[in-house]
């Protein structure tokens, strides 16, 4: 209903006559409408023709239009504030009846008064500045004074730790609305559950305003005196500082000249004549009888950043740039806070990654990839290590039925490794994933390649990390909620079928499975085998490639995914394969055999014929993940030669002693040492050209050409320093030699890179303009 219609409506004269409240306000018998103003977007102003006075309505805010937020709750919060004296505009009554204006409202008095811009604010003399931040804090004191008894509310209470509430509050809301990753909101992100601060006294569970800032107060006309605080919609239970830092943030953030739409005093202070901020703070704390001023920046990161968060979702339902360009300001200026409080070193790995200069050399990686790393570092010493063993032992003595159980100790540590953020380190895209790059994974993936368990544990592990990929990028939003969110919490596995048993697979269009349209989905006939994950009990689905067309004019678009529930009657495991006798238990490997399943058209993946581009984005993420993982189960098993040479004796020689196993390290190493750069170099490529540059495929067929094979040699030659004990289980010798000769043949035999970097070796030197330079070329006779 329009503001018109409002005036003109005699049910509204009628139901303000109906309430006392209203006419002993207004000083009258009978009310008599003469104009209603809208004030700001859904408040309107009423003015009456017998009275000077008016009343205000409130209406639902559209910037909250939420299923949590009701209007009622705005009432009652005005109610209980006006009966504990405090200031609010009055109010009157709460219509639930909508045939009055047309929407639900309630009533109060109306202040005329003044609010607040910042260059008003500005304008004023010093003292007024001074006398209006003074009395804003004072007033902020009484409200958190005012306990959750008074209210009504003690049994609130007892409520969590509201600030863990906050930081998963503020991620949820980033992650809904990421458009693209801003560094600086992650970094904060990532900050804030690590630090949360310990409770305070006077950091007490409260009501709080919610955005308790100078412009949402309104002013007597002339004087510098608060009439009413304003803008209750954010009002909720949380801690008082939260409410506090929303009041001095502007002390925090860059004056910016009304650049941003956040324009805040620093820098300026002195300059515009606004009062320290130690006196704002000291009359707040003064006024609830404490003279120990307490360190609140963290409070101010939480509100520089919601302010930062609500900039982004502005951008993203108007797609105005500005909006993006104000919250990146935003959160660099809240960041800025963190360094100055933890005096540069936020995550507190300055020491560590000096120490490890040569590891982190000059790589363009950011504080928060060494603090994971870090972090997974301490863990796998902590948790995984001493048992990993054990585990490994299990492994090999459970029955190999066609349904394999999870591991309880192996689920426990994904359990508290999820619990602590180190989950889902793999992911660069927005909305899912932590923020990091493809080279700063490549860092962390060879350090949980330490551990042949790590990835599991920190849910980083194939073949969940390329199905989480295929569908966070060709996923519908069906398939996502149904999928995706069950890999991405760990509450299932999966498995992708690609591998076919009479033919090279190496090759799609050799496949013979078919996945043949018809009237509302697909059926599907053939077989798989050397499926990873298929046996375990947990994988509640898979992803399956085969030909869903027989003209092969386009080969490349012959082929199609599509996703399997499991179990399926018609979804036969035959059996279970090993790796050189060794069994990857719970994963394991699948001979599978379906027999005319029938698979509905909404668990198509992608387009139809279009699996052979999404597998190659697949598989080269996958290609690098293997290869990193590999550096790290190689590297390991060289940390264990060193250690024998330390003690093993030959012929009276310490082995590290002997000069030909001096020589043997040294090219061991540098040949390690080689791998590790390959891949570097890939992941740099990855962030830099993206995946379809040809660069960047080159850089990945050149890790998986090389690096399986290297680090196969390389254990091979571990084992020969260990002896015949190198050959038993007592160390993850074995293993490691039979994922590196697995893995020579996984995501594409190493001999088809080399014939692909051959090819792209020619191609570089067809545009390479030194082969026609006079003398560069082989001698003219």
């Amino acid at each position: 209903m329009s503001f018109i219609q409002i005036q003109e409506s005699q049910k509204l004269v009628n139901y303000l006559n109906s309430h006392p409240g209203v006419l002993v306000f207004l000083d009258v018998r009978v009310a008599q409408i003469k104009e209603v103003q809208m004030l700001v977007q859904q408040k309107y102003i009423v003015q009456f023709k017998n009275t000077n006075k008016k009343i205000a309505l409130h209406l639902k805010s559209q910037a909250f239009v939420t299923k949590e937020h009701k209007l009622e709750t705005d009432y009652l919060i005005a109610q209980k504030m006006s009966s504990h004296n405090f200031p609010v505009e009055r109010p009157f009554f709460f219509c639930d009846d909508k045939s009055i204006i047309g929407e639900e409202f309630y009533a109060t008095e109306y202040f005329e008064g003044r609010r607040f811009g910042n260059q008003e604010l500005i304008n004023l003399t010093f003292e007024e500045k001074r006398i209006i931040l003074i009395e804003c804090a004072k007033t902020l004191a009484y409200l958190h004074s005012i306990s959750l008894n008074q209210l009504g509310l003690g049994e609130q209470e007892d409520k969590s730790n509201h600030y863990q509430i906050i930081c998963k509050q503020l991620l949820n809301s980033y992650k809904q609305n990421e458009t693209k990753i801003s560094t600086n909101i992650e970094d904060i992100l990532y900050w804030l559950p690590m630090n949360i601060p310990t409770k305070q006294e006077l950091d007490n569970l409260c009501l709080i305003h919610g955005n308790f800032q100078f412009q949402n107060i309104l002013f007597h006309p002339t004087e510098p005196k608060i009439l009413a605080i304003l803008e209750w919609q954010g009002a909720q239970i949380g801690n008082a500082f939260t409410d506090l830092a929303n009041l001095i943030s502007p002390y925090y953030i860059p004056y910016n000249n009304e650049i941003y739409e956040y324009n805040g005093w620093q820098g300026i202070e002195t300059l515009i004549g606004i009062p320290i901020l130690e006196e704002v703070v000291n009359s707040y704390f003064n006024a609830r009888n404490s003279f120990e001023i307490p360190d609140i920046r963290y409070q101010v990161i939480i509100s520089i950043l919601a302010k930062s968060i609500d900039q982004q979702i502005k951008y993203k339902i108007s797609k105005d740039k500005q909006y993006q360009i104000n919250s990146e300001f935003l959160s660099q200026a809240g960041y800025s806070v963190i360094l100055n409080k933890t005096d540069q070193d936020p995550f507190g790995i300055r020491k560590r990654a000096l120490s490890d200069f040569s590891l982190w050399s000059s790589w363009p990686v950011s504080d928060r990839c060494k603090s994971y790393y870090y972090r997974i570092k301490d863990f796998l010493i902590e948790n995984v290590f001493p048992i990993e063993k054990e585990i490994l032992d299990q492994t090999r003595i459970r029955p190999n039925s066609i349904s394999n159980k999870g591991i309880p100790e192996v689920e426990a540590l994904q359990r508290k490794a999820k619990q602590l953020g180190l989950w889902n380190l793999f992911i660069s895209e927005p909305l899912y994933g932590k923020g990091l790059t493809s080279l700063e994974y490549v860092f962390l993936s060879e350090l949980m390649g330490l551990s042949y368990l790590a990835h599991e544990i920190f849910n980083c592990f194939a073949p969940e990390t390329g199905n989480i990929k295929l569908l966070i990028g060709y996923g519908t939003q069906f398939q996502k909620e149904k999928y995706l969110k069950p890999l991405l919490e760990g509450e299932c596995k999966s498995f992708f079928a690609m591998t076919e048993k009479r033919v090279s697979s190496s090759d799609p269009n050799n496949f013979e499975l078919t996945i043949t349209p018809i009237n509302g989905g697909f059926i599907v006939n053939g077989g798989k085998w050397f499926v990873s994950s298929a046996p375990d009990e947990r994988a509640r689905f898979g992803i399956v490639m085969g030909k869903s067309s027989k003209d092969m004019q386009n080969p490349l678009e012959s082929q199609s995914m599509i996703i399997v529930d499991m179990p399926n009657p018609n979804i036969k495991i035959l059996r279970q394969l090993e790796i050189l006798n060794f069994n990857d238990y719970p994963h394991s490997y699948a001979e599978i055999e379906f027999d005319n399943v029938f698979i509905p058209q909404e668990n198509l993946l992608g387009q139809l014929g279009g699996a052979f581009k999404m597998a190659q984005g697949r598989l080269l993420g996958g290609r690098l993940h293997h290869c990193v993982r590999q550096i790290g189960l190689t590297s390991r098993c060289l940390d264990l030669m060193m250690n024998k040479s330390e003690s093993g004796l030959v012929f009276n020689q310490k082995l590290k002693d002997n000069n030909a196993f001096q020589e043997k390290l040294g090219k061991m190493k540098i040949a390690i040492q080689n791998c590790r750069l390959l891949s570097l170099n890939a992941g740099l490529l990855l962030d830099s050209a993206g995946s379809q540059n040809l660069r960047t495929i080159m850089a990945v067929s050149l890790c998986k050409a090389h690096i399986p094979k290297t680090c196969q040699k390389l254990i091979d030659q571990c084992i020969q320093a260990f002896g015949v004990e190198g050959l038993t289980d007592d160390h993850p010798l074995t293993v490691s030699f039979i994922f590196a000769r697995a893995i020579r043949l996984m995501d594409g035999p190493c001999e088809l890179h080399l014939k692909q970097i051959a090819k792209f070796a020619y191609v570089n030197h067809l545009f390479n303009d030194l082969n026609n330079v006079q003398g560069y070329g082989l001698a003219k006779l």
